[in-house]
């Protein structure tokens, strides 16, 4: 069993990344205000020609989207938008931006899933190996997370432009994308600046959230130690 906890520790220290990182990205995806917000600094409302109010019963509606199953013009005109906002080529791209966001969700389940069980098994063995693989887990999990973190703040700053057209030639086999800034809402409203301020906030709340797990990982090794100098 002690062989089993150390195994699954290592396991963890890569599942800890993965699950940081995709509820942070689907916390996003899933935030109307996150959009709100961006729309106001960009101040979309002039070049979509929609106001305010406009633009927040559209992205309800996006996130009621990425939530179910309904069409996305479904979906805006139940949350009290206009369903016609979007053209033909926009609504498929957002099919494929869902079928990502999906996929980013199961990501997510799969790794607080793992977590959970690794969790359970260092529970069960606490005395033993539990507290210092949970520790271990905790401490180089986000040890690599902040490693990940910087690698993706430094690509973003100097290389974004590339990086994000190179994200979307390899994600999506199709030219559904390549939408026109004069005409297509969904770039109107999702401007460049847009995607790169929300990747910054990605980095930054993945470091929070790691430097909390790394600290609480610190902590509970020192303690261990601790624990067994008293005894």
């Amino acid at each position: 069993m002690r062989i089993l906890v150390v195994a699954t520790s290592w396991i963890g220290v890569l599942l800890i990344p993965i699950f940081v990182v995709c509820s942070i990205l689907t916390g996003l995806f899933f935030d109307a205000g996150f959009y709100h917000a961006g729309q106001a600094k960009y101040q979309v409302q002039l070049t979509t020609d929609m106001s305010s109010d406009q633009l927040d019963l559209v992205n309800q509606g996006i996130v009621r989207f990425f939530a179910g199953n309904e069409t996305l013009p479904e979906a805006i005109r139940a949350s009290g938008g206009n369903p016609d906002v979007f053209k033909e080529k926009e609504v498929l791209h957002m099919n494929d931006v869902r079928t990502i966001v999906r996929f980013i969700s199961r990501l997510q389940l799969a790794g607080l899933l793992g977590l959970a069980i690794f969790a359970g098994l260092a529970a069960v063995n606490w005395r033993q190996e539990g507290r210092a693989a949970l520790a271990r887990a905790l401490k180089f999990g986000a040890i690599l997370t902040v490693v990940l973190v910087i690698v993706s703040a430094i690509l973003t700053y100097t290389s974004f432009d590339s990086l994000f057209i190179t994200f979307h030639e390899i994600t999506f086999n199709n030219n559904f994308w390549e939408l026109d800034p004069r005409t297509d809402h969904l770039i109107q409203m999702f401007p460049f600046g847009f995607w790169y301020d929300a990747m910054l906030t990605v980095a930054l709340r993945v470091l929070l959230v790691s430097v909390v797990l790394g600290t609480s990982g610190v902590v509970l090794g020192r303690l261990g130690r601790l624990g067994r100098r008293a005894s």
